[in-house]
């Protein structure tokens, strides 16, 4: 029985995904399936690596947060084996989905990394997000990690003026 409690968090994963239409962070998928009461979230956890591991998922991660999504082969696996998700938990994942949109939207618009390059310096990339389509990037070339990281958590903070700013300028 746990092997099919297993195989219908990972299709509740999967279906999630492929749904939300864009990468996730994983607190907003473990949310629904925890908070339904499914299972908890160190199950949850292992479900993530096991389709980590096959390929069913990808994930995508910044200095801060991880973002996942479903991959090709999670989607013909969902189509072929999806049939154990009830309309009634399909239904729920999307009323979950539609109740969470702008907390969504906040979670996923604000992308900022940084790397360091060959010379020594780091290279702070901020992006305003409209599902998976950047719709706005700067890129900032700083001396150390620490003002990097600075970067990063201030694009939280300005971005929306920063943005503006610049519409306002070019435009």
């Amino acid at each position: 029985m746990a092997s099919d409690s297993i195989t219908l968090y990972k299709l509740i994963i999967l279906y999630t995904l492929e749904k939300a239409g864009q990468d996730l962070p994983l607190p907003m998928v473990s949310d629904y399936i925890t908070g339904q009461g499914y299972t908890n979230y160190f199950t949850v956890q292992n479900a993530f690596g096991e389709l980590l591991q096959a390929g069913m998922i990808q994930e995508n991660s910044t200095y801060h947060t991880t973002y996942y999504s479903i991959t090709e082969t999670g989607k013909e696996t969902l189509s072929l084996f999806g049939q154990p998700l009830s309309p009634e938990i399909r239904s729920e994942i999307e009323d979950y989905l539609r109740e969470k949109k702008i907390e969504i939207i906040n979670e996923t618009s604000l992308v900022c990394d940084y790397t360091s390059n060959s010379r020594g310096y780091y290279i702070a990339t901020c992006n305003l997000m409209e599902g998976n389509n950047i719709i706005f990037q700067t890129k900032l070339e700083v001396a150390s990690e620490a003002e990097a990281i600075q970067v990063c958590e201030k694009w939280q903070e300005k971005s929306q003026d920063i943005y503006q700013f610049v519409l306002t300028n070019l435009l």
